[in-house]
């Protein structure tokens, strides 16, 4: 058994010998209700909808706890999820989630944010801002790719507008939980389509290798590499789980909610480390 407690702040176990990789509660509880990505769902979004990989491919624990709170004139609704990769490759790309976007908040022009914190494993997520989500990928344009590495106890900022996707590039298992509006529901459809995002993680001899995606028409000049960084005021600090520290602090977390109450820039969250070309 692995202890998920010191990174999650709950009593929460992954059972590494049981096939499903089960994360579980005291007294063998499931936390929330779980979903089994299949392998043949997972390949609709892969690079080669042949390849072969771990079947199920992935588990999610949706609505593990609902919280709500006040300011006085609006009450905000929260939703923390988990979700468990198994180490393994589909074919020669790493694991990966499908992928999704956030649709537009009723009456906004702006996408739900959402955090994530990787409580066992290493997470690379994958972010992209595309000027038209509901186009066929060969007419989109990919305005901007992000390459955002988090390790146990560090928290992912995903800002509005951003479509993203977990890969597991270790030979451990990946462990990651998540704050959403409750409101919120994925649209997996653009990701599906495109294969998934603008550039595929691919498996080489000297660690992941960057792969374009022949379905975008237009992709990005540039992909940018970025890791967490503490944002207080966001109420994100790497090593405090943030279960606790929303339910601790709720008015820092109104932008999960509503973006245009943010207390900062949500990139606050996001240092970019270093930019490279846009693989051809």
């Amino acid at each position: 058994m692995i202890d998920l407690a010191p990174t999650s702040g709950l009593p929460l176990t992954l059972d590494e010998d049981d096939p499903k990789l089960a994360v579980r509660l005291p007294g063998d509880l499931q936390p929330g209700q779980l979903t089994a990505r299949t392998l043949a769902e997972l390949r609709e979004a892969l690079a080669d909808p042949q390849a072969d990989g771990p079947d199920p491919a992935y588990f999610m624990y949706n609505g593990v706890a609902v919280f709500s709170a006040t300011d006085g004139r609006t009450e905000y609704n929260w939703r923390y999820d988990l979700t468990v990769l198994p180490p393994g490759r589909c074919g020669n790309e790493y694991l990966r989630t499908v992928g999704h976007y956030h649709p537009l908040i009723e009456g906004k022009d702006v996408a739900w944010p959402e955090v994530y914190e990787v409580l066992y494993g290493s997470a690379l997520f994958i972010l992209q801002r595309v000027d038209a989500p509901g186009a066929p990928p060969d007419e989109m344009r990919v305005e901007d790719a992000v390459l955002l590495w988090a390790e146990p106890g560090e928290q992912a900022m995903l800002p509005p507008n951003y479509g993203h996707w977990t890969v597991n590039v270790t030979e451990a298992p990946l462990v990651i939980c998540n704050w959403i509006s409750a409101d919120f529901r994925s649209d997996y459809a653009p990701a599906v389509e495109a294969r998934g995002p603008c550039c595929h993680v691919k498996v080489a001899e000297n660690g992941p290798r960057y792969e374009r995606n022949p379905h975008y028409g237009r992709p990005p000049d540039r992909l940018r590499h970025a890791r967490p960084v503490d944002a207080p005021e966001l109420g994100l600090m790497a090593g405090r789980p943030m279960f606790a520290e929303l339910h601790r602090r709720p008015d820092a977390w109104r932008y999960l909610c509503d973006p245009d109450t943010a207390a900062a820039d949500l990139w606050s969250a996001i240092a970019i480390t270093r930019t490279d070309p846009f693989p051809s």
